[in-house]
Order: C-alpha cells, then sequence, then structure tokens
C-alpha cells in the first residue's frame, strides 16, 4: 500500500518528482486534484502514472483497476476521475463511492441495520446513508467552523439517518477521525455506536482493496 501526498513537481535537475520527494525536494509544486476530485487533469494523469510506478505495478499489467471517488461528486466528477486513472493505467476502471469502500474496512455487513458513515478527510467531509451495501444518501458538510467540525457533522447525521430500531452505527474515517474527542463527541450528539477503523486515513483503499480480493 502506498500513501503519498497527490503533488508533483520538479527537483533541482528539472526531473518531474511526485508525492513526498516533491514537498522535500521539489519546486513549481502542482496540485492536480482538489476535495477528491480532478483538478487538472492531464497533471492529474501524470501524477497517477508516477505513483503507479513508485508502487511497483508493471507496465505491461493491464488487471482491472478499481477508485474511489466522492459520493457527493457530480457524474461529470467522477468520470473525469475514471478516464484519468484509465489514461494512467491502460487497465479497466471502476468507481466506487469512497464512503461504501471505507465502511468495508470496518467490515461493514447486512446485519448492521441503520449505518451512517462519515469520511472527514482533507478539504472534504461527507456523510452517506449506506443500505445493504449501498450509498443510499450524501451530503457535504460544509464547515463555517473549521476549528470545530463536530456540531456540523452531527447535524449532517441527524438528517441523513434513517430512524430504525435497534442498532444504530456511525462509521468515523478519514483523517479527522484521528482527532481527540470526535468519536466520543459524535456518539454523545447523535446516540449512535461509532466504529473506527484501525488505519481511518487509509480506509477507503484498505476497502477497495478487499473488493479486488473478495
Amino acid at each position: 500500500m502506498l500513501s503519498e501526498p497527490a503533488v508533483i513537481g520538479r527537483d533541482r535537475r528539472g526531473r518531474r518528482v511526485a508525492g513526498r520527494t516533491a514537498l522535500e525536494y521539489g519546486t513549481d509544486l502542482v496540485w492536480p486534484m482538489s476535495d477528491g476530485v480532478v483538478h487538472d487533469f492531464y497533471r492529474c494523469v501524470r501524477l497517477l502514472r508516477m505513483l503507479v510506478a513508485m508502487a511497483g505495478r508493471p507496465y505491461a499489467d493491464v488487471s482491472p483497476v478499481l477508485v474511489g471517488v466522492p459520493a457527493t461528486a457530480t457524474l461529470r466528477e467522477k468520470n473525469l476521475m475514471v478516464t484519468a486513472v484509465r489514461r494512467a493505467t491502460g487497465s479497466h476502471v471502476t468507481a466506487v463511492d469512497e464512503p461504501l469502500a471505507a465502511a468495508l474496512a470496518c467490515r461493514l455487513s447486512p446485519r448492521d441495520g441503520d449505518v451512517v458513515a462519515v469520511d472527514i478527510g482533507h478539504g472534504r467531509t461527507e456523510v452517506a446513508r449506506i443500505t445493504e451495501q449501498t450509498v443510499t444518501a450524501a451530503e457535504r458538510v460544509d464547515i463555517a467552523n473549521t476549528v470545530d467540525q463536530v456540531p456540523a457533522i452531527a447535524t449532517a447525521v441527524r438528517r441523513i439517518g434513517v430512524s430504525a430500531e435497534g442498532h444504530r452505527r456511525l462509521l468515523l474515517t478519514g483523517g479527522g477521525a484521528t482527532l481527540p474527542g470526535v468519536a466520543a463527541r459524535l456518539a454523545a450528539s447523535t446516540r449512535r455506536a461509532v466504529t473506527v477503523p484501525v488505519q481511518p486515513r487509509l480506509a477507503t483503499v484498505t476497502g477497495l482493496r478487499l473488493l479486488l480480493t473478495g
């Protein structure tokens, strides 16, 4: 599993570099993606090719590829992401809603009942209702108070969650899930049992891997 910043730049010799190397040693930095969607198509393809090479994927490998996309992204944004990944890998590409992939990393099963997933990412926070392993509703949380997102997230959870008896589960993923007190406060304010995966930052990738291997 490769975890790298989605940035490209040039080193001192003018060669293109990507990821942490670009952040540490590069100049003319460019971020081809913003809020989980493609911002600059051609630079995104270039970035993906560099990251795929860093991961050690053989050039001739055309095995199927899954790509996580925000559940609240538009159809155009999702199609653009699929096209960029297909151009970079030469493989058949299928898009998967990121909240669903992250939920699979939490070992979601059809018996879990009323499930709401919250992904607190860098630049985008999503709340999604998952029914029978399908995202049935989703909304992006616009955070007015960037210091404390919990009240806005809790309001979105209450609004999007279904009223059901029995187990009410809240899945918390993304880098924001690691902030102290977030899980406990959301559990108290939503009255839901909160589950956080072992590696919340990598939950989406873990779920995609489970889909490929399972």
